[in-house]
């Protein structure tokens, strides 16, 4: 699907342009030329190639999936990669979003949703002022939108976490350290989206490609780069929480079975009297000449029963149990 939207020097906007109108409006130099592509097919990918000349590795790019975010500067426009985040059957996913931008036009290729690009669409169609002040203006609002749409996200997973590390003293189970370890991986994928948009938007927040982001509007980047900052900040320190609470989970079961093991042993040292006194004497009493009368009988079952009792009160007095 395509979507493009031109700005005309006249402060007229269009939308829905056809694709051989796109060739004309590439040569007014005060014109701006916005085209959003999702899921691209074989003619937009001609369209790419043979309309914007784009570089046989940036359509690659736009076509096959990249790992990290990236920046590429080219002599006719300035190639990027970022990642947005969606959650797909509760799964946090990060989605690719391509952007090339020149002097008078500005290029998205995405291979899915992504509600922040949609939402700006609608912006410009209700003729919002971020497609009046130039390319890079535009790129910097689709940015900015993409980049805020990770707080929400970053909330939900440091409630969780609050959440968790409440409830890891009354209920540690095994299920509890399965929901840290989910949390876990939802920090990696923050975090791995995260850093390398850091080192992206630092770039052009020094404005060092004046051929693509203007001086004036370089500083609008730099609002951006703080919210980066803020929210690698409150991801590293979740995944501390985060790596704290399973700490504590393993130190909870390690100190959970040593006291089950300590309880197990004063048990078998209870009955050691009983077992060593039955494994000598055996159990036919009557017939044993060692025992002589009854009482004998008695008498030991009586010790049996009250070594029981001063057994307990030596391990308490030496916090044995």
């Amino acid at each position: 699907m395509i979507r493009s939207y031109l700005y005309n020097p006249d402060g007229t906007i269009e939308c829905g342009l056809a694709s051989d109108r796109f060739r004309k409006a590439l040569t007014n130099e005060h014109s701006l030329l916005w085209v959003d592509i999702e899921n691209p097919e074989d003619a937009e990918i001609e369209l790419l190639l043979e309309v914007f000349e784009l570089h046989p590795l940036t359509v690659e790019d736009c076509i096959m999936p990249n790992v990290h975010p990236k920046i590429e500067e080219f002599e006719q426009y300035l190639f990027m990669v970022l990642h947005g985040l969606t959650r797909i059957d509760g799964q946090l996913k990060a989605v690719e979003l391509d952007v090339c931008l020149g002097k008078n036009f500005l290029i998205t290729v995405r291979t899915g949703r992504i509600k922040s690009i949609d939402d700006d669409c609608a912006r410009v169609e209700r003729k919002s002022p971020i497609f009046q002040r130039g390319a890079d203006f535009l790129f910097y609002a689709i940015t900015d939108s993409l980049i805020d749409s990770y707080f929400p996200i970053i909330d939900e997973v440091e409630a969780r976490v609050d959440e968790l590390e409440t409830k890891l003293l009354s209920d540690s189970t095994k299920q509890m350290v399965q929901d840290l370890l989910a949390v876990y991986g939802e920090l990696m994928i923050l975090r791995r989206a995260l850093t390398p948009h850091r080192d992206i938007l630092g770039r052009l927040n020094r404005a060092d490609l004046p051929q693509f982001i203007k001086p004036a509007n370089a500083i609008y980047f730099r609002d951006i780069y703080d919210h980066v900052l803020r929210m690698s900040e409150l991801v590293d320190s979740s995944r501390e929480v985060t790596t704290m609470a399973i700490e504590a989970y393993s130190t909870i079961v390690s100190n959970r079975q040593t006291e089950i093991m300590k309880t197990m042993t004063a048990f078998a040292t209870l009955a050691l009297p009983l077992l060593i006194v039955t494994g000598i004497f055996g159990m036919n009493f009557g017939e044993n000449p060692w025992l002589g009368p009854r009482w004998v009988y008695n008498a030991l079952g009586v010790l049996f029963v009250a070594s029981i009792p001063v057994m307990l009160w030596f391990f308490k007095r030496f916090r044995w149990l």
